[in-house]
């Protein structure tokens, strides 16, 4: 039964005052603690419950731990000196203390979404676990896992259930901060407006509409030349069935923007907000369970799992040195980075769009597939930069235990064969003591649907997609990390193409 927790909430966040030189988490409030599938008891673990409510984080800008977060210099700041966010948060942990201290899963979660409990669980997709289709056959549960899911990007769309970081603006010396920022559509159909954002995520409102460095143009090809369409045929404004109103997070065109075509539009917006402090939320709030006495959901270790998108968020997250927290302590003991391939993401960067991609055929040139590739420290012989993902941690020691999964689809269209090969692909690298590479051979990016539905059938009654499913395999290796990040029991053996075979 749902019931409400002011008073818990009001006591911790007075006892969670932060101090400087070591600020993280400073509150929680919560919502909601209610028992999962009405105490329904999971293997010899018990029942679980589940929490929600909202974290509160403050940064001190003045600790190295912070120094690589874009813009913290910038940031307005408390009576204490320090940057403050707040995110949503959601919780599922057992009622009863797991033997050893437990373990904590915090998904880094796609686009505010949850899909552990699909992933890991074989459960149903949901914003908001609460049916017994929603929890599987309850894996996580029976292994006892903390599973945590916090809000990092601030973007996300406008939905309930999704979760959301809530950042500051960056200003120069209180005034606001402009930049150009860059928007691209690939039309399947014709159509007359289009919002600046990618996919349904809040985009960066244009600063001046009249400004003449906005410039939109239109190519028939990703890599064909631009041709600037003239000022006068488009306006920051979306038609709608009262008609044409000025907004200026959209674009609109009466003649229409033609499909098949590749739109691309550079404007100036202004106020920036916080990117990079989404990966220090990450890191405070894994922190806060595995260090913090007072946590209401305690950990003794702590693996991060990230799909697609946080997949890359992750790879991001261990280059940028953020394993160790504001206190120079270790934060995740294991990552498993799934579907990511070789690429990273604008996930610290002023105006940064986290959900941007590169895509093969959409979201075309956006930071992703960029080098450094590999953990290993390797030279481009291009640029002849020398780097590598593991180069810039703060503390050696704390760099955490990776399982690396990818399928056909990453090979192909994510450059994931670069994790594990020469910057040439010529060759293999030997990889670090804490890495695994995992081929998922044949497999498409997500698992979809079994039996095909009849629109994954291209004419003539060829299959465009294959139905592999490699979650079981998924679930095993979980099993495997949680060995080898608590007892030291190593996992099988890296299993991947051989270049030179």
């Amino acid at each position: 039964m749902t019931r409400s927790f002011t008073a818990i909430a009001t006591v911790i966040a007075i006892a969670l005052t932060p101090t400087r030189g070591l600020a993280r988490v400073t509150r929680i409030e919560i919502d909601s603690r209610e028992d999962i599938l009405a105490g329904q008891v999971f293997g010899s673990v018990g029942a679980y419950e589940k929490i929600i409510g909202r974290v509160y984080f403050a940064f001190d800008p003045a600790n190295r731990m912070n120094s690589r977060i874009v813009d913290m210099d910038k940031a307005s700041i408390n009576e204490q000196g320090l940057v403050e966010a707040w995110a949503d948060f959601v919780v599922l942990r057992p009622k009863r203390p797991v033997a050893g201290g437990g373990i904590g899963l915090l998904e880094v979660s796609n686009r505010g979404g949850k899909a552990s409990l699909r992933y890991f669980n074989g459960g149903g997709r949901t914003l908001d676990p609460a049916t017994a289709e929603d929890f599987g056959d309850g894996l996580l549960m029976r292994l006892g896992l903390t599973v945590i899911w916090i809000g990092w990007q601030h973007d996300v769309p406008i939905r309930e259930g999704l979760l959301r970081l809530h950042v500051p603006t960056a200003l120069d010396n209180g005034a606001h901060i402009t930049g150009l920022v860059r928007s691209d559509w690939t039309l399947d159909t014709a159509a007359q407006t289009l919002a600046l954002s990618h996919r349904a995520n809040v985009a960066y409102p244009v600063a001046d509409p009249n400004d003449p460095e906005n410039v939109l143009t239109v190519r028939d090809g990703r890599m064909a030349p631009r041709r600037t369409v003239p000022r006068n045929e488009w306006r920051f404004a979306r038609g709608g069935e009262s008609g044409v109103i000025d907004d200026r997070t959209h674009i609109y065109k009466e003649t229409g923007f033609e499909a098949g075509m590749i739109y691309e539009l550079v404007y100036r917006a202004q106020d920036p907000r916080m990117v990079g402090l989404g990966l220090a939320a990450i890191r405070d709030m894994m922190s806060y369970a595995k260090y913090d006495a007072r946590s209401p959901f305690p950990v003794e270790h702590g693996i991060a799992i990230g799909i697609s998108q946080t997949g890359r968020f992750l790879r991001h997250f261990v280059y940028q040195g953020f394993n160790t927290d504001e206190g120079g302590r270790m934060v995740f003991d294991g990552l498993m980075i799934h579907t990511a391939g070789a690429g990273r993401g604008s996930f610290n960067h002023r105006f940064g769009q986290p959900s941007r991609d590169a895509h093969r055929y959409s979201a075309f040139f956006f930071p992703t597939d960029i080098f450094p590739f590999s953990a290993r420290t390797q030279t481009d012989v291009v640029t002849g930069w020398t780097d590598g993902l593991f180069a810039h941690a703060f503390y050696s020691e704390h760099l955490p235990k990776i399982f690396y999964t990818n399928t056909g689809y990453e090979y192909w269209g994510r450059a994931a064969s670069l994790i594990h090969t020469t910057v040439d692909g010529k060759g293999d690298i030997e990889l670090f003591p804490n890495e695994r590479v995992y081929h998922l051979a044949s497999g498409q990016h997500f698992v979809g649907g079994f039996p095909p539905r009849d629109d994954a059938f291209l004419a003539g009654g060829a299959y465009r997609g294959n139905p592999l499913n490699f979650l079981p395999v998924l679930r095993a290796l979980l099993i495997r990390m949680a060995e080898w990040v608590t007892t030291g029991t190593e996992p099988p053996p890296s299993a991947y193409p051989d270049p030179s075979a």
